[in-house]
């Protein structure tokens, strides 16, 4: 050992490592948080839509939204398939809007 050196207090380290509260209420519960499903309405208020869309559509958005965010990687342009399902997508889209 070192003579004069002196070990530093860690403080707040405690907080670090605690629980968060979702933690401490499943472990209080015994239950298993999943999300809140809730129906979707018959009609949704006046400010907002309702679309309903496949998994297929849904992935589909997700793949073009990340090729926004990313478009330097991979190509430039959708395949032609692509292309298609990005139209029919757009068009669902917009019709939602009427």
């Amino acid at each position: 050992m070192m003579r004069g050196f002196r070990r530093a207090q860690l403080r707040g380290s405690d907080e670090l490592f605690r629980p968060t509260e979702a933690e401490e209420l499943n472990e209080n519960s015994g239950s298993v948080d999943h999300p809140k499903v809730t129906p979707v309405p018959a009609e949704p208020p006046p400010d907002l839509r309702s679309v309903r869309l496949t998994e297929g559509e849904i992935q589909v958005l997700a793949d073009a939204v990340q090729h926004l965010k990313f478009p330097q990687k991979g190509s430039n342009r959708p395949s032609v398939d692509d292309f298609e399902r990005l139209e029919s997508l757009r068009q669902k889209l917009l019709d939602a809007l009427d």
